[in-house]
């Protein structure tokens, strides 16, 4: 079940962290190739840290365990079109495949750990409030 607000949120996350870290390249994340994600390791941990607050944030949001794991699956969609998007902007190289490769499971791992952490951490507030 596509649920356009969570795809929007990731792609829009992804871009945004795209474009502080072009706007920084040189001064935060001491980038020597191009402005990506992968070209530093300072610019996973942003990427990776946002989209986990992110998740987090959507994870909040959701109400039974199967809504979360289509809330990620959902902005992970996003994030991934928008990561491709920009890697084939900046010029993919010859390696391209692998660096979706790695993306997606960067993207995915911090999403996924994101959404689910919101959603123990709502589960655990209602149970709290009932009590």
């Amino acid at each position: 079940m596509i649920r356009w607000k969570s795809v929007l949120l990731g792609a829009i996350t992804f871009l945004a962290a795209h474009l502080i870290e072009s706007a920084a390249w040189t001064t935060w994340f001491h980038g020597e190739y191009a402005p990506w994600f992968l070209n530093s390791g300072r610019a996973v941990a942003f990427t990776a840290g946002l989209l986990l607050i992110i998740g987090l944030a959507a994870g909040i949001n959701t109400f039974a365990w199967r809504d979360s794991m289509i809330t990620a699956g959902n902005v992970l969609a996003g994030a991934v079109a928008a990561m491709i998007i920009v890697l084939f902007a900046v010029g993919p190289g010859t390696l391209f495949p692998i660096a979706i490769v790695i993306g997606v499971a960067v993207l995915g791992v911090s999403i996924a750990a994101g959404v689910f952490a919101g959603s123990a951490l709502r589960s655990g507030l209602s149970r709290s409030s009932r009590a």
